[in-house]
């Protein structure tokens, strides 16, 4: 009985070792011949190589949880987007104005706007939403700005005179603000947008130090339009674009082959995120941002942090969708005179909330999308957060006695079957004037979706 029983063992043993060699021989086989490898290299040239590596945006969703971090309620909850390429330092004092505040109270005294006062102190960075200096602007560097949702970048046109010349090695930031000081006092320059060639923008997505930014508000220049221009003078290649700088308009463009392959390269080099156009050079389809009203106004729509618009079509004025080097007809903006030019048609734009409006061709726009689309995905965390952002607390009627508000008093958390009231007893949700938009908006194509969605009829 002994015998046989260790000779099992040894069998078991011999059958267990066995097995243990082929598994591990078959998975270092099934992982690592070199058939299987070659295979695989095929299948990737087969497909055009290997899926090329996401760009790394840079921003992170930073929580404060976790090792190294205090477990408190005031921690707990933030969720706050940090971003590595934003510069650590203030801004440049000179481009900034003191925000006084007033807690909400008008001359007298008496509050006329609730929920408002403390906070910390800030000053309102002057931002530059007109970009009417066009040439090459370097961009210096992406800051953060407490007035807005969006970032904000420093720029400095190339070549501008100023005591201070540039940052990057050629001067540092307190130079060019003393020499800033020095130029702008007691003038009514202090207040300006741009100071020495230095200003502000609302910084895009990707929008990096080291870029260059350039703004084609006032018009093409010709020498640009030169280098593109591959046909005779007589075709009027140059015609159309009514906004060229420093010539008049000539003889209505014709729409050729060479005018769209001209017209093709100027938007390849003109179309970089930061560059200001009129609406009639963006090609349909391009997200924009920063877009202006009137030809000659500040940009005012898609300001906040992740939002654009996009570019549908562009119309004629017989309401017909043109393409092309026929857009260079559209007219729009003004001439070297300060003239307003005749224009022929307008552009479609859609916005994020689903309307679509019309504009004249001459409006600008700004190309790309506004930065910090993380915005959204924070988490103040805390009450106090609030407070430092000038919020006071907000309370419910329904939480307060009947002598402090209508909603007030009685058992339970309800108003009583009441009408909504405000404060001071006046009905809410109740319109009690005409509106002046009665007849609608004369620029809205499309209405915004309200309610229920339905499909789109354009």
């Amino acid at each position: 009985m002994a015998s046989l029983s260790r000779s099992a063992t040894i069998a078991r043993s011999a059958t267990r070792s066995s097995l243990g060699s082929t598994s591990r021989l078959v998975v270092v086989r099934g992982y690592a011949t070199p058939s299987t490898v070659k295979n695989d290299e095929g299948q990737q040239m087969m497909f055009g190589g290997p899926p090329p590596k996401r760009k790394d945006e840079g921003a992170v969703l930073k929580t404060y949880t976790g090792k190294g971090y205090p477990f408190i309620p005031s921690l707990r909850h933030v969720v706050y987007p940090f971003h590595p390429h934003l510069h650590k330092g203030g801004p440049l004092r000179e481009l900034t104005i003191p925000l006084r505040r007033k807690g909400g109270r008008n001359n007298t005294g008496r509050i006329v706007n609730r929920h408002v006062g403390g906070g910390h102190k800030r000053r309102l960075r002057t931002v530059d939403f007109h970009r009417v200096e066009g040439g090459q602007h370097d961009v210096i560097r992406i800051e953060y700005d407490p007035g807005r949702s969006a970032h904000i970048a420093l720029i400095k046109k190339r070549g501008s005179s100023s005591s201070a010349t540039g940052v990057n090695g050629l001067g540092s930031i307190e130079e060019i603000e003393e020499a800033l000081k020095e130029e702008n006092r007691n003038t009514q320059k202090s207040l300006d947008a741009v100071k020495a060639g230095y200003s502000y923008i609302v910084a895009p997505e990707g929008l990096r130090k080291g870029d260059v930014v350039i703004s084609y508000r006032k018009g093409i220049p010709q020498s640009l339009i030169r280098q593109f221009d591959n046909t005779s003078s007589t075709s009027g290649t140059n015609a159309g674009i009514s906004v060229i700088e420093g010539e008049e308009d000539e003889v209505g463009a014709t729409d050729t082959p060479e005018m769209r392959r001209a017209l093709g390269l100027l938007r390849t080099v003109t179309l970089k995120p930061g560059n200001v156009l009129p609406l009639f050079l963006i090609p349909p389809g391009t997200q924009v941002h920063n877009l202006s009203l009137t030809t000659d106004g500040k940009m005012q729509l898609c300001r906040s942090a992740g939002t654009f618009a996009q570019i549908v079509s562009h119309q004629s004025s017989d309401g017909r969708s043109i393409g092309g080097a026929e857009v260079l007809t559209m007219g729009g903006g003004f001439d070297e005179n300060g003239q307003r030019l005749p224009k022929a048609g307008y552009v479609l734009v859609k916005m994020q909330s689903g309307e679509v409006r019309k504009l004249d061709p001459g409006c600008v726009a700004t190309i790309g999308v506004v930065s910090n689309k993380e915005h959204q995905s924070r988490s103040l965390g805390k009450a106090g957060r609030s407070r430092w952002m000038g919020k006071r607390p907000h309370v419910r009627g329904v939480a307060m006695n009947a002598v402090d508000h209508p909603h007030g008093g009685g058992r339970g958390k309800q108003k009583g079957n009441k009408h909504p009231r405000s404060i001071y007893g006046l009905l809410q949700h109740v319109r009690t004037r005409r509106p002046k938009d009665k007849d609608g908006n004369k620029s809205v194509v499309t209405e915004r979706p309200r309610g229920k969605q339905t499909a789109a009829k354009h």
